[in-house]
Order: structure tokens, then sequence, then C-alpha cells
């Protein structure tokens, strides 16, 4: 039986997760976590991001990659524990960075049990990345390392991990067209930070019960919670709190026109990201030069993940009433971009070069003249 067990301990699995995101680590960087607890034993897990190459030396970040290794007795029975364990630092990861991540998927598992000669295996289909140029931000690992820790070890740590889910969810959506769902997010996210605002103001105060901070903001007990969330955590910004509840409340009740939902949101979206995410990492305990990096440019802008946006503007010249090419119904610009260098610039930042190449596909008699090239960084 001790045998048998040994062999069960000695079982190694590995799982590998990816998914769109804009955070981007460097090449040869990576965020680790050790011994994180799973329910079928402590795995590693390693966050890096893929890197992509375009040809010669030009390598451009693609999608996060999560690494996962543990123990376990079938690789069936590790795949899901090994998945929960991946994301789990994702919304962290991202209130960090302030930057977009998207749900990562299971791609492979295998048993990696050295000095053996046969391995359970699994692969699931997931799309190939594009090599399309994305928007992305830099991880400063010693800075989510200090969010990770501060969290972890807060006696509301759930409430808190709740919250940054949240507001990962709003950068996730963080889209145009889609502000009403980022504030939704951001309002849930303030509410899941409202007992924890609660229970430190009555610490700090030394008061013992909610009554008594209710009594000392000179509301009645009812009116606690939306009074904390209104003058604590958004710093009296009246309109932000009113335009935020009622975009919420309208998506989540369907009283409210999109197109005043929308208003709303674009009113104060950005505003409400900024008093919910310096909430959670201050409620958090995360230490102060830690926090002045992550309150500072450029984390305190939150980014979605956007593909780079080019516009080509020009003239079809030409007296043909047919301006598509044989065998088309349109007349199109043929766009292959080509990336020929991509790497850290002297403020640590991602420099992107490429060159358009442009193929008309008209019809006999028609030409194109080009005027403009407009390349778009989406806010």
């Amino acid at each position: 039986m001790d045998a048998q067990l040994n062999a069960i301990r000695n079982k190694r699995f590995t799982a590998v997760m990816r998914g769109p995101a804009a955070v981007v680590f460097w090449e040869n960087e990576n965020l680790r976590i050790e011994k994180f607890p799973t329910a079928v034993g402590p795995v590693d897990i390693t966050y890096a991001t893929r890197w992509i190459s375009k040809g010669g030396k030009v390598r451009i970040p693609g999608q996060l990659c999560i690494e996962i290794v543990g123990s376990g007795d079938t690789l069936e029975s590790v795949l899901v524990p090994y998945a929960n364990a991946g994301i789990a630092a994702l919304p962290v990861l991202s209130l960090a960075t302030n930057a977009s991540i998207e749900e990562p998927d299971i791609e492979l598992g295998f048993e990696s049990t050295p000095g053996i000669n046969q391995r359970d295996y699994f692969q699931s289909y997931l799309p190939p990345e594009s090599g399309v140029i994305h928007v992305g931000r830099q991880v400063n690992v010693q800075t989510v390392v200090a969010v990770l820790k501060a969290v972890s070890k807060n006696p509301d740590s759930e409430r808190l991990v709740r919250a940054a889910n949240q507001y990962r969810l709003a950068l996730e959506s963080w889209k145009l067209g889609r502000e009403s769902l980022s504030l939704a997010h951001l309002w849930m996210a303030l509410e899941a930070l409202t007992k924890v605002k609660i229970r430190q103001a009555c610490s700090a105060a030394g008061l013992n019960r909610e009554e008594e901070l209710a009594r000392r903001l000179g509301v009645e007990v009812k009116e606690l919670e939306p009074t904390v969330r209104k003058t604590l955590l958004l710093k009296n910004d009246e309109e932000c709190y009113r335009k935020g509840k009622a975009a919420s409340d309208g998506l989540e009740h369907g009283f409210l026109g999109y197109d005043k939902m929308r208003e709303y949101a674009k009113d104060v979206r950005h505003r409400m990201a900024s008093h919910v995410r310096t909430a959670i990492l201050e409620l958090g305990g995360v230490p102060k030069p830690a926090l002045e990096i992550l309150l500072g440019d450029p984390f305190d802008k939150p980014l979605g993940h956007w593909p780079i946006v080019k516009y080509m503007r020009g003239r079809l010249l030409g007296d043909s009433p047919i301006l598509a090419r044989e065998g088309n119904q349109y007349p199109f610009l043929r766009w292959n971009p080509i990336v020929t260098s991509c790497a850290p610039d002297a403020a640590g930042k991602l420099s992107i070069q490429f060159t358009e190449n442009l193929t008309p596909e008209l019809a006999d008699g028609i030409s194109f003249q080009a005027q403009s090239l407009e390349v778009w960084r989406p806010d």
C-alpha cells in the first residue's frame, strides 16, 4: 500500500492555459507562485507571455500563458483543479497592471513524471494566435507580488478578490460600445467593497458596531451602505455615484434605455474605475512604495485588450462604373502589414515598427490614390 501511495504522490502533471490579455511579460520574465493549494495538492504556477516569431529576429507578444505543475492521481482528476488554480491570480494581476485579461482556456494537459515511457495526454483545440498587434502594458512583477501578498493576508481577502475580479471583468469590457457593461461590473466591485470599508472604518474609529458608524456619519442604519459607497469609497463624487448606480440598476432591471445607460457610463466610467481600483489597493493593505507605483503613470490608466486600429483614406480614380475586380463584390485593398522590429524602448515601453503593404484589388481602369494612413491606439 505504501508503495502504491508513493507512486501516486510521485506522479507529476502539467497543464497549460492561454488567452488574450493586454498585460505583457518581457521575454525571460514571469510571475511564479509556488505551492498554491488545490483540492488535489499544492501546485506551482507560472504566468508569462507567449512571444511569436515574425521572421528573422522579430518577435511580438502573443497571449498570456499559464503553466500549472503538480502531483496527482490521474490526468483527468487534476485538469479542473489545475485550471481553477491557474485563474486564481488573474484578478490581482489585472488589477495591479490595470489592464485587461480575458478568461483563458486549457490547451494542454499531460503527465510529466520523469523516468517513464507512457504518459496520458490531453489537448483542446484553441484558435491559433493571430499575430495582430494589440495594445499592451508591461507587468511590474514586484508590485504584483506585493499586491498578492497583501491581499492574501488580509482578513477580507475573499471580498477583495471578488471586487478585483469584477474590476477585471470591467476591463474585459473596456471597449467601444460596451461602456455600460464596464460600469455595471465596477458598481458590483463597489458593492463587494462596502462591507470591507465599513469594518475598516469601525476599526479605525474604535467602534464596535455598524450602528455606531451610522450615527457618526449622521444616517440611519439602513442608509449606512449607500452612504459609505458615496462618501468614503467614491470620495463624495456625487455624479459618479448617481450615474453609476442608475446605469447599473438600469442594466440589471431593464428600466433605463440603452442610450441613456451608455451616456452615463461614458460620463463617469473612468472616474469610477479610478475610485474602485484605489479602494481595493488601499483596503487590501498594499505597502506604500508599491501603492505609489500602482497609482502612478502608466498604471493609473485602464487598458482594454484592443487591436491597434489603422485607417487608410484615399480616392478611387477612373471612369469605369464597375469598381471591384472580377470575382469580388466590392473594391478593396489587400492589407499585409509586416512587423520590422519589436523591442522595449529606453522608457521600458514596447516599441513596434512595421511597414504596410497594400495591394489594390480593383476593376480594370480603376486605380487607388492614397491620401492618408492613420494608426490609432483605442481608448
